[in-house]
């Protein structure tokens, strides 16, 4: 590797039958207005102040990829400062020839390789996306120029930047002159001498925009590969058509979370998926296979994707309307199996009916989500460790409802009741949801809800006269109890004009304007609003929603393997004492271990990547799980007997335990992260 400093139009650009080639797995030419304009205001300062600017680093590889006629150096770092001032060139040449410049000819010569044929007077070759443009601006082609490219946008910029400029009493030599202050570390790497590309370009702390998580991957995949023009035609480019960029940073965390048991988030995605990489030994080819693979499932998730049936295709988007994206880990494994023929589109389509009935009540009804990814990632390795495809859905009935943990079915006597008198209105993609089914499984026609909004008929505001005049001595219960309910909530388009007007007045605007005739025609059909009439109604939707989200019931599945004896789980605080532990499972995943001090730090470890911030508020508050009032966690290492320190965090737990308070210590940490306890077994010998 050679660094050094170099002016980037002096030493680096204006180098004769030089191609800078911006290889397949660099992103797009995206540099916007902002940087443009910084550019070229840092261009003046630098002419008017007669003083360097240093503008970044460029890093390439050259030597390798040499043709008979041109240099061609492959820009690892660097092609959006490259790309810009090339522009900037063209911009200034145009102008020039325009003008009848002097220095025309010199901008010609930096701008275009010298002494060659035409098909080697370009110095730059972009990537695909950008190359149609950047020739169409080179040679002058104004026919071809697409307005919504930034290569065009910029150039246009320029010519508007230069014009002020020159109003200002700047001539084009003047801002030439600016432009040779332009100063950079130019790095050239050479494979040859051990250089690698990859570690070198993450290392690099470049002044240009900041890699989107995609990026990265792009240049993990594509970087270091002799095939990357081969890789990126047959999987990257299908991959970006197929997620749509917009969401290809979701889909790879989504990906990872479903390959992995680490805990994946925005901020970590690249490592983990550079860890999974090197730990599954995956070739660049293998990684993109399967990433094409489940890209397919996963357009289909969130809506890019329409190849499967109308019916398959609402579930999702249903799933996507009450904001259940966890569940596309377990939907990873359903769709697999469809794909492969294990399974046939009733079966798909009986797991969806269910997984979004079970979503829906379970949401309703109030239970706490912390366990849903746990569950949702492993699932289906507890459920079909061997193949049980004939009894595909009764194997996902059976577990659900057979679980002792807080993740059971919920009957219908619970969804019921929690119809009647839960607060709906505070879930509101759901409370929307089951209101615009209701009407539409009872409809003759689709009411498209998109553009409506939720009505409190009982209106929201406490102290509405009219409808404590007319309630009476009711009117403090029935707001207190049934406001936020299903039988007080219905949908219009008209909130604004509803309001706290009296019922009558209300009645009128909903018959008139309101389209909801299902969820409407018990408030039209009486002449006040009160208790009894709203817990009518409440009892009436209530039916109707059991029924669209009912459950399928089937024989529940008896397993044969029963746990062994030696299985314990978290309650079996004297069983413990003379075992030693072989493994432990955690909401499905198994882990091995030697013994419980370290059954104790693999878990802990799992529970830090998993959320951090509370372990950290644990050793603040120097952790005291027992009533002995010995410090289990800190951020002092003297508060404990025998420490043991997270990574270099300077957190620290006690590991000086005997084997039933190793137990009580992991239960108390699982219940401090709101998980369930019951998910937790260890097997011992």
């Amino acid at each position: 590797m050679q660094p050094y400093k170099a002016w980037i139009v002096s030493d680096t650009i204006e180098k004769n039958k030089r191609l800078f080639k911006i290889p397949v797995y660099q992103r797009n030419y995206d540099w916007s207005n902002v940087q443009c304009e910084k550019l070229f205001s840092d261009i003046v300062e630098a002419f008017s102040s007669q003083k360097k600017h240093f503008t970044g680093t460029i890093v390439y590889i050259t030597g390798n990829h040499s043709s008979s006629v041109l240099n061609e150096d492959l820009i690892i770092d660097g092609q959006q400062r490259i790309t810009t001032i090339i522009i900037l060139l063209k911009a200034l040449y145009d102008k020039a020839c325009a003008l009848g410049d002097p220095i025309t000819d010199e901008l010609h010569d930096l701008l275009f390789n010298r002494h060659c044929d035409e098909e080697f007077k370009l110095k730059l070759k972009p990537v695909k996306a950008d190359d149609k443009q950047f020739k169409a601006l080179m040679q002058n082609d104004e026919n071809s120029f697409n307005k919504n490219s930034n290569i065009i946008r910029n150039y246009y910029l320029f010519n508007k930047l230069i014009d002020g400029s020159i109003e200002k009493g700047l001539s084009l030599k003047d801002i030439l002159e600016g432009m040779k202050k332009l100063e950079i570390v130019e790095i050239v790497l050479d494979k040859s001498q051990g250089d690698d590309p990859q570690v070198i370009f993450e290392s690099i702390n470049s002044t240009g925009l900041e890699l989107s998580l995609a990026d990265k991957v792009r240049n993990f995949v594509l970087m270091d590969d002799e095939k990357q023009d081969e890789l990126f035609e047959r999987y990257w480019l299908p991959l970006e058509e197929t997620i749509g960029n917009k969401y290809l940073a979701d889909y790879f965390i989504t990906y990872l979370d479903y390959k992995m048991s680490d805990k994946i988030s925005k901020d970590n995605a690249y490592d983990k998926f550079v860890k999974f990489c090197k730990e599954k030994e995956l070739s660049h080819k293998n990684i993109l296979e399967d990433l094409s693979k489940y890209a397919k499932y996963y357009s289909a998730f969130i809506g890019r994707n329409n190849s499967y049936s109308s019916i398959i295709n609402k579930y999702l988007q249903d799933f996507r309307t009450i904001d259940q994206s966890t569940l596309y880990s377990f939907l990873f494994d359903i769709f697999a199996d469809y794909e492969a023929n294990n399974i046939n589109h009733e079966t798909v389509v009986r797991v969806l009916s269910f997984l979004r009935s079970y979503s829906v009540r379970r949401i309703v009804c109030e239970k706490s989500s912390n366990s849903l990814r746990g569950l949702y990632k492993t699932l289906y390795n507890r459920l079909f460790k061997e193949p049980a495809y004939d009894k595909y859905y009764e194997n996902i009935y059976s577990f659900f409802k057979t679980t002792p943990t807080k993740d059971k079915l919920i009957d219908d006597s619970e969804f019921y009741n929690s119809l009647i008198y839960k607060n709906l209105y505070a879930k509101k993609k759901v409370c929307k949801f089951l209101l615009s089914s209701i009407e539409n499984e009872h409809s003759h026609e689709t009411l498209n809800v998109e553009n409506l909004s939720i009505e409190h008929v009982l209106p929201q505001k406490e102290n509405a006269l009219v409808w404590k005049t007319a309630l009476g001595a009711e009117y403090e219960n029935t707001y207190n109890t049934y406001l936020h309910t299903l039988g007080n909530l219905t949908i219009t388009g008209h909130n604004s004009e509803l309001g706290t007007k009296s019922f009558n007045e209300k009645k009128k605007i909903i018959k008139d304007l309101s389209k909801a005739n299902v969820l409407n025609e018990l408030i039209l059909s009486v002449d006040n609003w009160n208790e009894a009439n709203i817990l009518n109604r409440a009892k009436d939707l209530a039916k109707k929603a059991i029924e669209i989200f009912k459950i399928e019931e089937v024989e529940v599945v008896k397993k044969e393997n029963i746990a062994p004896d030696h299985t314990y789980n978290l309650n079996d605080l004297e069983a413990v004492v003379g075992t030693t532990p072989v493994s432990y499972t955690f909401y499905g995943e198994t882990v091995q271990v030697k013994n419980y001090s370290n059954m104790l730090s693999s878990l802990i470890n799992t529970l830090y990547d998993l959320e951090p911030s509370v372990f950290e508020d644990l050793a603040k508050n120097k952790f005291k799980p027992t009533t002995s009032g010995r410090i289990y966690i800190s951020t002092d290492q003297g508060d404990l007997r025998r420490s043991k320190e997270i990574s270099n965090t300077g957190l620290y737990y006690e590991i000086n335990l005997s084997a039933a308070s190793i137990i009580q210590f992991i239960k108390v940490l699982i219940e401090k992260y709101d998980m369930d306890p019951d998910e937790f077994e260890f097997v011992c010998n």
